[in-house]
């Protein structure tokens, strides 16, 4: 019964007013807190009806314009769980037997009305239950779409580890139906753990109850799969343990980009670290580079091992250029690139870090086409094959890196999705490796697929590389061989706008002075000191100075400078913050600023200041005697007849009139 907070609220369709008062007491009588609305007729037992507002419908049999059977029949219509009782003064056992597969939940005679407020209990009681059980039902349905719906895979196992249950999710993560699993240890199907590890999980939940946890899991094509897994252990009423509820979340693409996000910032780091080690480096072959032209021009006779000291510098700064590149790690404007240039670099990088076991080849096509590129995302393209060539060669073997001009004139089925009429520039990398079966070959440029252990690889390589060749409107081919070998072969379209032959490199030129004064400043003593030699060698006279505040004191007493040549970064001031000043002091002087680490960023700002003069750091001679040639407006000359002011070639800085400031 309902406690009288809430009364149940009854619908009593008689025509007789003074039966439905003597229902009223009688059930006032015996404790029924309840509320009854009272009609006579139809009309009113329709509309009442149709408010829904009711817990139980007592309904007279016999009545003027209809009869209970008819009534019942609209109840059950209007309200089909509401609980009907009929109440007649007479009524045949055919008719009772009608009402009750009508839907009507009891029967009574007037003549017997002392039953009604047990009636009326049980048909609540039995009401409320039915309620219940639909509400529960309900909610079971509901936490069953949920579990359809769920991105996590779930599933129910016996104690022996037999599948009872298995979600559509579980079917998308592993690949496996729950038919069939069925019959074997769903533990052993999905999990890569050890016989021991599955074992301790299983058993951990069988005493505590739950466990939760990163497991190595697989697929059903035996893809390497991590996984965030909750298993709870599930109890009869009794608290009989009878079964093991699985709640399972994939890790796998998660932890790749948390591992790219953590390279990423690796890389950032040692971004940094390389530009200033570059730095460092580019400080002590500064000299060596500007004193191998010195060596050459005092001994033009000495052996070939100055030709190698040169040779050897030169490949030290490219290689230094070339790490910076890759460290930096942006994107930069695409322009007309030489690709033989690249794949020269390249080899020249793979043939020094390289194991010895490996053969590199270098074969290039000469007089090909430019392509408009970055430089960055095709050394990017490049270092990424061959670091996988290598890897495919643990035990040697031979890599080639080939470039070749080919015009495709048709496509053809078979050839990549992306092959176009046109020309086009080849970069082919070939390797005698391991080769890719058929079974992985469509899947080695999916995200984050990878046939490498998680130490050696994220699978972002060949997808990063097929984006590239994408974005530069190009496409990739790929041949393999298991046990002989792969080949990728990257096609770049040709730069028709810029499309020239290769240009042979120009004889290196020399320049001369004509005594103007040149105010160097740089941080390090030893690029102080053959700066100071070489540039006197020219027929210049020359200042130096340690740093930007030296430099400034200096000036501001002796203002009759031609031309200043600063390193960017120094301490107590830096080239930016010097420049920023002296353009205050003597804003038309011609300034050349020096560095083998400029960011496009800093360079603008320069360009503000009007400077429109840099020099790569190490540098030579003849470089420098070119920024030289451009700031004083004469034209470079091979010839060694050049003016010159002091017998001497050039005045030392420890010359009176020039008041050096520092050695």
């Amino acid at each position: 019964m309902h406690a009288p907070s809430t009364p149940t609220r009854i619908l009593h369709l008689d025509d007789s007013l003074r039966d439905a008062m003597l229902v009223a007491d009688l059930l006032d009588d015996n404790g029924v807190c309840c509320e009854i609305s009272h009609v006579m007729s139809r009309a009113p037992f329709e509309q009442a009806l149709a408010q829904r507002s009711h817990d139980l419908i007592l309904c007279d049999f016999n009545l003027p314009d209809f009869d209970g059977l008819t009534a019942l029949i609209l109840a059950r219509a209007s309200c089909p769980d509401v609980p009907v009782i009929i109440v007649s003064g007479a009524i045949e056992a055919e008719e009772a037997v009608k009402c009750l597969k009508a839907g009507a939940t009891d029967y009574l005679l007037k003549q017997r009305m002392e039953r009604l407020p047990s009636a009326v209990q049980r048909a609540m009681e039995e009401y409320h239950a039915l309620k219940q059980r639909k509400q529960a039902t309900e909610h079971i349905r509901r936490q069953a779409r949920l579990i359809d719906q769920a991105t996590d895979a779930i599933f129910v196992c016996d104690q022996s580890m037999a599948l009872s249950f298995w979600n559509p999710a579980a079917t998308k993560l592993y690949g496996h139906t729950q038919a069939e699993i069925s019959g074997n240890s769903v533990f052993r199907v999905i999990f890569r753990e050890p016989e021991e590890r599955i074992s301790a999980i299983f058993q951990e939940v069988l005493r505590v109850g739950q466990w939760h946890g990163e497991t190595r899991q697989k697929n059903k094509e035996g893809r390497a799969l991590l996984v965030f897994c909750q298993l709870t252990l599930l109890t009869d009423a009794q608290g009989i343990p009878d079964g093991i509820l699985a709640v399972n979340h994939d890790l796998t693409e998660a932890k790749a980009l948390e591992q790219q996000l953590l390279r990423s910032q690796r890389q950032e780091a040692l971004g940094a670290l390389a530009g200033g080690i570059a730095h460092d480096l580019n400080n002590a072959l500064a000299p060596i580079m500007m004193g191998v032209d010195l060596l050459k021009a005092k001994y033009p006779g000495a052996p070939g091992i100055v030709d190698l000291f040169d040779s050897s510098v030169r490949r030290a700064a490219a290689m230094i250029r070339q790490l910076l590149t890759f460290a930096k790690g942006s994107e930069g404007e695409r322009s007309p690139i030489q690709v033989n240039y690249l794949l020269q670099e390249m080899g020249a990088i793979v043939e020094c870090t390289f194991p010895k076991n490996i053969t590199i080849t270098v074969e290039r096509e000469k007089n090909l086409p430019p392509v408009l590129a970055d430089a960055t995302q095709l050394h990017q393209v490049l270092l990424n094959l061959c670091v996988n060539a290598r890897d495919a060669m643990p035990s040697g073997g031979r890599l080639t890196l080939t470039t070749r001009k080919v015009v495709i004139s048709s496509v053809h089925p078979g050839m990549p999705p992306n092959a176009r009429v046109g020309l086009f520039v080849a970069i082919q990398v070939n390797d005698t490796g391991t080769g890719i079966s058929a079974e992985i070959r469509d899947r080695i440029f999916d995200p984050f697929f990878s046939t490498k252990t998680p130490d050696k690889g994220t699978g972002l390589g060949l997808s990063t590389v097929m984006g590239i060749i994408k974005g530069h409107d190009g496409f990739l081919e790929v041949s393999s061989t298991p046990g002989q070998g792969t080949t990728f072969t990257a096609f770049l379209p040709a730069d028709a706008s810029a499309a020239e032959p290769e240009q042979a490199p120009q004889k290196k030129m020399s320049f001369y002075g004509q005594g103007e004064i040149i105010l160097f400043v740089d941080d390090e003593t030893t690029v102080r000191e053959i700066a100071r030699e070489v540039l006197q060698r020219m027929n210049f006279q020359v200042v130096l100075a340690r740093d930007g505040l030296e430099a400034l004191v200096w000036l501001t007493e002796h203002p009759s400078v031609h031309a200043v040549i600063t390193d960017l970064h120094m301490p107590n001031q830096d080239g930016l913050s010097f420049v920023g000043m002296l353009r205050k002091i003597l804003p038309e002087i011609p300034i050349i600023v020096s560095s083998g680490r400029l960011e496009d960023e800093v360079q603008s700002q320069f360009r503000a200041l009007g400077v429109t003069s840099f020099l790569d750091k190490p540098c030579d001679e003849h470089q420098l005697a070119e920024v030289l040639s451009r700031i004083f407006a004469l034209p470079p000359t091979n010839s060694a007849q050049v003016f010159r002011t002091h017998p001497n070639n050039g005045l030392s800085e420890s010359s009176a009139s020039l008041m050096p400031l520092t050695a």
